[in-house]
């Protein structure tokens, strides 16, 4: 993993971050993000994309490649109401991004142990 802007160490790209995931699911740790931004509708690869728009939809980040087909079908589903922000004009998607996660951001995966039988 390398070093970057906005949150020290972290994936470069999404081969790595997909890695990183696999590991921490082994173990019940984290994947640090680092840079990297993806769409969380289509899974592209936007860290160095300039375009503006997209939205966060619940803890969702949507980007400007989906945003169009996306909020047609959230109206048409009446779910609004979980558009928590909307990036603005002038600032990359991936930036925005960034901004709003803060440094250091990871995905925490959690390992939950089951009984057999259904309960937990």
């Amino acid at each position: 993993m390398s070093g970057n802007a906005h949150g020290g160490e972290g994936v470069t790209g999404r081969d790595e971050f997909r890695r990183a995931v696999d590991a921490a699911m082994l173990s019940g740790g984290t994947a640090p993000l680092g840079d990297l931004v993806l769409c969380d509708f289509c899974d592209e690869d936007l860290t160095r994309d300039p375009r503006t728009g997209g939205f966060m939809f619940g803890s969702k980040a949507v980007g400007p490649c989906c945003s169009a087909g996306s909020l047609a079908r959230i109206k048409g589903y009446g779910e609004e109401w979980n558009i928590r922000g909307r990036c603005p004009d002038g600032v990359s998607f991936a930036d925005w991004v960034r901004g709003m996660r803060g440094p250091g951001a990871a995905v925490k995966v959690t390992r939950i142990s089951f009984r057999p039988g259904g309960a937990s």
